[in-house]
């Protein structure tokens, strides 16, 4: 009986294993990312000691995960947004599935009706990301914020 026992922890682990591959978070919605104990761990652990707000804790909906590479290693980006929408308030998220960790960028987009906006100063770094990391996560919001300007207009 105990081989049995210790032949479905073996298959389980396996299965569990194989099933957190980075295909595997594509197309999922933030919130729906929280439920996986890896990807929840290390958002919690990367966003713990920063002033974010409470929405932030719990996601909700944006824009859904794709793999995205950078320097090579592929990872998990998702975004979300404030209930006010994503012209206020959004979230990037990049997940490593190799380390298990996660680093990121809450931004706050500048107002497109003022040019004198200064908003986006506030804007926070979590998860202490390497400089390309952040390189590429500054070029995604300043990008996702232009294209919501041009689609409200």
């Amino acid at each position: 009986m105990k081989r049995l026992f210790f032949a479905f922890l073996i298959v389980a682990s396996s299965m569990a294993a194989q099933s957190a591959t980075p295909e595997s978070y594509v197309g999922k919605q933030p919130q729906q990312l929280l439920k996986n104990a890896d990807y929840a761990k290390a958002y919690r652990a990367a966003t713990r000691d920063v002033d974010l707000p409470a929405w932030t804790k719990r996601l909700g909906t944006g824009q859904s995960a794709e793999i995205v590479e950078i320097g090579g290693a592929k990872r998990i980006l998702a975004s979300a947004c404030s209930k006010n929408g994503c012209q206020d308030q959004r979230i990037y998220i990049l997940f490593d599935p190799e380390s298990k960790s996660s680093s990121g960028f809450f931004f706050l987009p500048p107002a497109s009706d003022d040019p004198a906006d200064s908003r986006t100063a506030f804007s926070q770094w979590f998860g202490k990301p390497a400089k390309e990391v952040s390189d590429f996560l500054l070029e995604r919001a300043f990008s996702d914020a232009r294209s919501l300007n041009k689609s409200n207009y």
